[in-house]
């Protein structure tokens, strides 16, 4: 029998698992500034993220605080990598923007999947999902430059209308210093690349961002 592809496509995973999912657990919302999970805590609640914005924070030796290392949107599912290893949490998770999260008990879950080899297909799929989140923001960091990851940051976050109604605004969802560390830069380069995306029509008042052409902001990086 054929393969249908687009079945196989991360948007169809997620999909897939939210339906499969939803019985087995409850939708909770989540308030900005609430953390979801702490960093060592054990792993007896899977997070699959229906909407908002989540970031894990991750301590390492070091470093200046926990270092934010991941986002995750809807279709993700939080402690997932960390559940299959065995393994407690290893970064705390706060959410940036408001939203909600599925919470699967995961005693239940590991039950369902030893009984429906499916629902292990399943997961192994979500895995892959996650595992392809990390390399392309990987490759991100390692291709793009300071202005480019910037630049591509800001493009991805959630668009309203600018309040004078001229261009598009966009809210960092953290602070500006959490921001740069995500984006592997340090708060003194992020503030100097925000200056001069002024000439490119961007415009900051503390974390509200507007965009007055999002189409030449983004042409901006291919010159």
């Amino acid at each position: 029998m054929p393969i249908d592809i687009a079945c196989l496509s991360d948007a169809a995973v997620a999909a897939a698992a939210q339906r499969r999912l939803e019985p087995l657990g409850r939708v909770r919302p989540v308030a900005r500034d609430a953390v979801l999970c702490r960093a060592g805590d054990p792993v007896d609640t899977l997070f699959m993220v229906r909407s908002g914005r989540f970031i894990g924070l991750l301590p390492l030796a070091g470093a200046d605080g926990p270092v934010p290392v991941e986002e995750a949107t809807a279709g993700a599912v939080v402690g997932l990598g960390d559940w299959l290893a065995g393994a407690p949490h290893a970064a705390t998770v706060i959410a940036v923007a408001a939203g909600e999260v599925l919470e699967v008990p995961a005693a239940t879950l590991r039950a369902r999947a030893a009984a429906e080899p499916d629902m292990a297909l399943l997961l192994v799929g979500l895995l892959s999902n996650a595992l392809r989140r990390c390399i392309a923001a990987t490759d991100a960091l390692r291709r793009g430059g300071v202005r480019d990851r910037t630049v591509a940051y800001l493009l991805s976050l959630p668009v309203q209308r600018a309040p004078d109604g001229g261009g598009e605004s966009v809210r960092l969802p953290m602070s500006k210093k959490l921001v740069a560390a995500h984006l592997g830069m340090t708060q003194q380069s992020f503030s100097r690349v925000l200056k001069r995306l002024r000439d490119d029509g961007v415009v900051i008042q503390g974390r509200r961002v507007t965009i007055a052409d999002r189409a030449r902001l983004a042409g901006s990086t291919l010159t």
